[in-house]
This record gives C-alpha cells, structure tokens and sequence, in this order.
C-alpha cells in the first residue's frame, strides 16, 4: 500500500522530466537542423559570394578618349589652339597653375598642370609641364622642369558608354583614395571597421546614442561590410530574410578577403547618384559627376559633400536640395573637426565654402554620336560584348578642333546653298582622316550637330558619280608601256548594250563632244565619254581590280556603266579607296580605335601601324599629280581662289540627275570627303564642284592647309609629248604639251606632224643668239 502511494507521488515528477528530455530532444534536433540549414546555406551564400567578389564585379562603361596628343621640338603647333583643347579638356585657366587640372599661358609659353593619367607607359601621375612656341614652332618641352625632346598630353574623355544596367561608375584603388575621405567615412559610417568581423552590435549601440543625442540619424548601425553585402548581392526590400542573408554575406565576406579588399569594393560599390537615367556608383564617378574633378583634386568641404550623399543621393542632393545638402556637410565637417581630421582654420574655410559643384548636372554627355557609332562598331570587332563590360579605356584618333570645324563647316554652308541654288532639306556627310596613320579625326552623319539617329557618313550608300575615275585611269597608267598622260581618247558619240540587248547612250556632263582628248585631259575635266572608252579598252575585270586594290571590300557586279560611277558606297568606304591614293598608294585601313587598355591597363588590342603597297610608286604619283591638276585647272579650279593657292589634290563626283554631290580632296596632312544630297534620293541641283566643294573649302581653310609636296621618283621623268598623236617627242616638233611619265615607257619619235618654224635671223642661225 506504502508502495503504490510512493509511487503515485513520484509520477507528476517523472513525467517531468519525460517532457523536459523530450523537449530537450526536440530543441536540439531543431538546434542541429538549423546549424546544417545555415551551413548549406552558408555554403550556398559562400559560393555566390566568391564567384561575383572574385569574377567579373561589376559591369563597368567604357571609357572612349580622344587622340593622345604628342608634341615634339621643332614641329608646327599652334599654342592657342593646345589652350582651347586643355579648356574642353577640364582645365581651368589661372594666372598661376598650382594645381593638377590648371593652366597659365602667355603669348610664347603654356604651363599646365597635368592631371595623373596613366598613359599605358608608366606614367601615372600629376605633372608639370612647359611648351614654348615661337612663330608656331615648338623651341622647348620640359616635364617637372627636366627637358625633354616630346611629351603627351591628356586626352579628352569623349565618352562612357553604359551598359544595359545603367550603372555608371570609375574604378578606383584603395591608393588614389585619400586618406582624409577614408577616414572620415570610416567616422561616419562605420569606426569600428577594421576591428569588427561582419557584423558590429557596439557599432549598432554607439549608431544609436550618437542618433539620440543629435535628434536625428547622423550615424548608421550597419557596417561598411554589410552595407556592401547588400548593395553587391541583394535587393532593397526591408524584411527579416534579407537582414538576416546581409548578416551572413557579411561574415563571409569578412573571413574571405582582406579589410582593404573589402573597403576598396565599397568605395567602387556605393550608390551616390543619379544621373539621368544612369545610377552613379562609386566615389571615382561621384567626384566627377558634382565636381567635374578626380578623386584625389577634392577640397575638403567635397569630400565631406561626398561622404553625406551616402546616407541619401536622392534627399541631400546638392542640385535640388542644396540647404539640406550643406547642413549634412557642414555636420560632416564639424565631426571630423571633432575627431582632428580637420584643423580649425580648415573647418573654417570650408564650412564657409560654397557648394562648388557643376554647373550642368549631366555627366559625359555623348556630343559626337556619329563618331561614337564608328567606335562601337569596330569595338564590336576587336572585343567580345562581356569584356567590354569590364571597365575598358578605348583611345582613339578623334580630334575635337577637326570635329569643331566640320561641324560649324556643315552648319554654315548648307543654308547658304540652299539659298542659292533655292533647294531645301540639304543633306551632309563628312569624314576627316590623316593620311599618314589612317586615324579617323572627325566625322559628320548630317546636319544636325549631336543627332544621334542616321548616319549617313558610315550607311548612306549613294551612287558615287566620277570619284571612281581614279581607279580606271590608276589601272592605265600601271600599264605604262601602253598608257601615259598623252594618250588619245575618243570623245565621240558611242552605243552600248547591256545584257538584256538595251542600249546605253553615254554622254558628257556638258554634252558636248571634243572629238579626241588626252588621257589626262579626261581625268582632269572628267569627261565621261574618254573614260568609258578608256575602260571598255582596259577591261572591266582590270578596273575592277583597281578598285578592290584600292580598298573596296564588298562584292562587285561589272558593267559599262560601273564606269561612271553607278555603285553605291557609302562616304566611308569611298574615303577608304582615296586613303590609298593620297598615301601614295599605300593601303591601310582608316580607323577610330588605336588602343584598347584593360582595367589594370593592360593592352588587349592595340593598332599595328603596317601599309601595304597597293599601287606602284609610279602610278600612285602620276594619278596625284593629275589629281593636282583637277584642282589647279580642272572642275575644281574654283579652289585656287577658295584657298589661295594653296596646293591640294582632289576630285568632284556628280551622280545623275545632280542627285548626289561629292568632293574629297586631300593635302600632305589631311584627306577629307565630302558628301551633300537629299534622304529621298531626290535632286539637289548640285554638281561635285557647286555642292560638295565649297564644305570641303571652308573646312580646309579653318583647319589650316598643309601644302602638298611633290616627290617625284627617279623613275619619272619630264618629257615633250605631241598633242595630237601623243607621241614622246623632241623639241624641234611643234604643238607640244610636258607631262611627267614612266622613263622606260617612253619611245620619242624622230617623226613630227609639223616642226617649228624657226623665226630667228640667218645672222642668229648661224652665230646663234
């Protein structure tokens, strides 16, 4: 009986403990349920931590530069034009240049400071510079007061070509940062930085006195490591989850990488801005984007406006909130005076200091777009669409005086024309290539400055009239044993078929009929008639040939009428075949890009300077001398008077019904071509010399002719040819002409039409003059 009632009495204990050790039980199965779910999925978290931290980070904009310009003792520059191009460039002009980014001049001397800029060759810093220019000569070059024979000159950052995230940033390292804006963001957002491991509760306790204290947030409770985890990997939804996956990464990302790592991604990682339809991340962009300076020019008072943006780009931004803007600097300011990073004459001045950003909010706007299209399409080329994204530097040959002056060229003499000649809706299309490197330096797709829609320099495929002359009277004058400038054409009136049996009646612009002219009197006034026969009796094969030697790349399909220029091309693959022709028939092919860094600055692509000879050295001279001649005396005559005498080569082209109106002509620098016609194909009332012609004038006359220079091979000789027969004669013939032509083509005739009658005296005769 004892028994049962002991036993009763120890029941409610022993059931107890049964639940206690069941629920022990179950609590630590949960317990190790969720230790292994938080390892898989930790391990889950590691694996896309790594894979993003140590791939490809983010998707970084292209970053296009104009021409990298070298300047050398005792060759021609001008200064004031170097001056125009540091001011489009950023620099500010001072009495005294003591900062990177400035510039003084007078009338012999520029000093810049040279922002650092990190040219592929080492040189990665800021510097002084000095050129003298005496009678636009260069007559000395010092870099940091040492003398030097050359020295570059920053290019201009044309553009940065965001990719379809629309995030916009500029890398920087951890040691182009300043200390003074490590420091004081460090202050602000996270003290404890280098001694916490992902996750900070002091850092969360200390964010909220400081909060209580101030009356309003003037600290956040999140680390630095945290708020990249989020910015890098997650989303901005505010739920348990997502804190608890930034806690994680956090501590990832921590046991993972260096402190120094992790501050250098999210100084890269920080969103700062808007610009446009662009996210501005970073503080690399950042500096520009509210100062138009890089990261190591800020004032104090900028890195200090810089540093607010963190908390709120959108509520503290400067352009339309700038009270709220200064009152989180100037509390910025005062901590770092509190915490002596700022002296108190320097928390002072800037407290005092204005805003100081941009004028103009947008960032890098893209002002050459018809250029800029060009270099999308070759980088297309050279470089897959991932690593463009990879925060690449792309160098090219663009020249903002050489696309200034096409553009204020076109916008002037389009109107006048139209007034003239009472047409409207005038279309124009220019390219500006230096023959020497085959660099494109400017490049127009219509009219209107900046429109960034058709281009018709790079895809207005239009009938090219007589600027394919040329390449037949190139392929006669290669056959030098039976063709020199001498030569007979016919100028008659000639029937031909086509396939189909139809009859082609070809005639001169004029309509007219010289009945028998020279090879290079039918080039010169390009007569079509002589140069259809010229052609038939070539053979179109050969002339074909021509052409393609010349740089034409796409297919070809023959016929008659090919000879007068009905084949479309467009105004850039029309200036390939002259960029041989004014490079003494050398091919290379004309391009934007001539370098391509990585984002450590590794070459990935670079331009090889090679050229190949397409024509002979006699051809290639004796088809420039003509082309001379076609500016001197010939349908571009007008441009003796256009640039006083200034020696050029060139050649008109008029397409049917005057519907198309070509000029490319050439200095010993430059060759530029020229395109005007209507996007409905109709006419424009316009020839070659009365269209094109006058843009290419205006154009050449700002930029400054080079004169051309005439070096003829040894191999060519001046020789007396009879006009009506073409025969190489001597001088005792009458009704003669001096062509330079090929020696070993040359048989003179003893035989004359007519001798000269001798009119001296039978005294002079015999005892001479």
């Amino acid at each position: 009986m004892s028994i049962n009632k002991a036993t009763k009495r120890s029941s409610p204990v022993v059931k107890e403990k049964s639940i206690m050790r069941r629920i022990g039980i179950t609590l630590g199965k949960l317990i190790i349920a969720t230790v292994f779910t938080v390892g898989i999925f930790s391990i889950y978290l590691d694996a896309k931590v790594r894979k993003k931290f140590e791939g490809q980070r983010w998707q970084v904009p292209v970053q296009v530069y104009g021409q990298i310009k070298k300047l050398q003792l005792g060759e021609q520059e001008n200064l004031e034009e170097i001056a125009q191009s540091l001011k489009v460039n950023g620099y500010q002009k001072v009495k005294f240049a003591t900062r990177a980014g400035q510039f003084s001049q007078s009338s012999e001397r520029l000093n810049i400071f040279q922002r650092a800029f990190d040219f592929a060759n080492g040189v990665n810093y800021a510097q002084q510079l000095s050129i003298e220019v005496v009678s636009e000569i260069v007559v000395s070059l010092s870099v940091d007061e040492q003398a030097v024979t050359t020295l570059m000159l920053e290019p201009q950052l044309l553009a940065r070509l965001v990719p379809d995230n629309k995030e916009d940033r500029v890398l920087v390292s951890l040691e182009e940062v300043p200390s003074q804006l490590i420091d004081t963001l460090l202050l602000i957002e996270d003290r404890d930085f280098y001694h916490h491991h992902g996750v900070s509760p002091v850092g969360i306790f200390r964010a909220l006195l400081n909060n209580i204290r101030a009356g309003r947030t003037v600290q956040g409770g999140s680390t630095l490591t945290q708020q990249l985890a989020k910015n890098m990997f997650l989303n901005r939804e505010r739920t348990l989850s997502r804190k608890i996956k930034e806690a994680l990464m956090a501590v990832i990302l921590e046991l993972r990488y260096s402190k120094d790592q992790l501050l250098e991604a999210y100084i890269n990682e920080v969103y700062l801005g808007q610009n446009y339809a662009n996210g501005v991340y970073g503080f690399g962009l950042a500096a520009q984007f509210y100062f138009g300076k890089k990261i190591n020019e800020l004032s104090h008072g900028q890195m200090a406006l810089l540093i607010a943006q963190v908390k709120g780009p959108s509520y503290y931004d400067p352009w339309r909130h700038p009270e709220r803007a200064i009152e989180r600097r100037d509390l910025i300011l005062r901590l770092m005076f509190e915490q002596h990073l700022l002296s108190l004459v320097d928390f002072e001045q800037a407290a005092e200091s204005t805003l100081s950003i941009r004028s103009n909010r947008r960032l890098a706007k893209k002002n050459y777009p018809a250029y800029l299209q060009l270099v999308n399409a070759e980088l297309n080329q050279h470089l897959s669409s991932f690593t463009q994204k990879s925060g690449i530097k792309v160098f090219t040959g663009f020249s903002h005086r050489s696309q200034q002056l096409l553009e204020q060229s076109v916008a002037k003499q389009l109107p006048l024309l139209e007034r003239k000649y009472h047409q409207k809706n005038l279309e124009a299309a220019m390219v500006v290539t230096d023959i020497a490197s085959g660099e494109i330096r400017a490049l127009v797709g219509g009219r209107e400055s900046g429109y960034a829609g058709f281009n018709r320099a790079l895809n207005a495929k239009r009938h090219i009239g007589s600027l394919i002359k040329p390449a037949i009277y190139v392929a006669a004058l290669e056959r030098y044993q039976q063709y020199n400038f001498a030569t007979i054409l016919d100028d008659k009136a000639i029937t031909l078929r086509n396939g189909t049996g139809k009859k082609w009646q070809p005639k001169n612009y004029d309509g007219k009929y010289r009945g028998q002219v020279s090879l290079i009197e039918g080039l010169v006034f390009s007569l079509n008639v002589p140069t259809i026969n010229l052609g038939m009796s070539l053979g179109l094969d050969s002339v074909a040939d021509a052409i393609k030697a010349l740089g034409y790349q796409q297919k070809l399909r023959m016929r008659p009428s090919v000879l007068l220029g009905a084949i479309n091309m467009s105004p850039l693959e029309i200036n390939q075949l002259y960029l041989s022709i004014a490079n003494h028939g050398y091919y290379q092919k004309s391009h934007t890009i001539t370098k391509i860094l990585s984002s450590n600055n590794e070459t990935l692509w670079q331009k090889q300077q090679s050229s190949e000879q397409r024509l002979s050295s006699n051809a290639a001279y004796l088809l420039d001398y003509a082309l001379g001649r076609v500016t001197q005396v010939g349908t571009a005559r007008s441009l003796t008077w256009r640039l006083n005498n200034k020696k050029v080569a060139g050649k008109t082209g008029t397409s049917n019904a005057l519907r198309d109106s070509w000029f490319i002509g050439y200095d010993s620098k430059h060759l530029i071509t020229t395109w005007l016609g209507k996007d409905n194909n109709k006419p424009t009332g316009l020839t070659g010399s009365s269209g094109a012609l006058p843009l290419f004038a205006d154009f050449i006359k700002k930029q400054g002719v080079v004169n051309k220079i005439e070096a003829k091979p040894e191999s060519i000789v001046v020789t007396l040819f009879e006009q009506q027969t073409g025969n190489a004669v001597t001088d005792k013939c009458a009704n003669t002409v001096i062509y330079p032509a090929v020696r070993d083509g040359i048989i003179t005739s003893k035989d004359c039409l007519q001798e000269k009658e001798d009119h001296r005296s039978w005294f002079e005769r015999v005892f001479g003059e």
